[in-house]
C-alpha cells in the first residue's frame, strides 16, 4: 500500500494581504504561488499593498499537504497605478499648497 500524505483544507484567501496570505497556506500545510491573473506565470507586481482577489483551488477545498494554492491580486486603491507613467488619473482631493497648511488665495 503507498502512503497518503495527510489532506490540507485551502484557506480563504480574499482580502487578504500578500503576506498574509502566504503565512495562511504555509499554516495550511501548503504552498502559496503568487501568479498573474487567468494565467500560472509568477507574478513579480504583487506586493506587500495589494490584497488578494482570486484564488485556485477555491476556499476550504482539500487537498494533499504540500501541494500549491495560486492566487493573485489587486492594488488596494491607495497605491497609485504602476504602469510606468507615474501619478493617478483620479484626483485625490484638496491638499495644502503652502506650509502654513492652507490653500493660499
Amino acid at each position: 500500500m503507498g502512503r497518503r500524505r495527510p489532506g490540507a483544507e485551502v484557506p480563504d484567501l480574499s482580502g487578504l494581504t500578500v503576506t498574509a496570505a502566504e503565512d495562511a497556506v504555509l499554516d495550511a500545510g501548503l504552498l502559496p504561488r503568487r501568479v498573474a491573473q487567468g494565467s500560472d506565470v509568477p507574478c513579480a507586481r504583487c506586493q506587500d499593498g495589494t490584497v488578494v482577489c482570486g484564488q485556485r483551488p477555491r476556499p476550504h477545498a482539500r487537498m494533499a499537504a504540500g501541494n500549491r494554492v495560486c492566487f493573485w491580486c489587486a492594488p488596494t486603491g491607495d497605491d497609485p497605478p504602476d504602469d510606468g507613467r507615474g501619478g493617478s488619473r483620479v484626483p485625490r482631493g484638496p491638499r495644502p499648497l503652502s506650509p502654513t497648511g492652507s490653500k493660499p488665495f
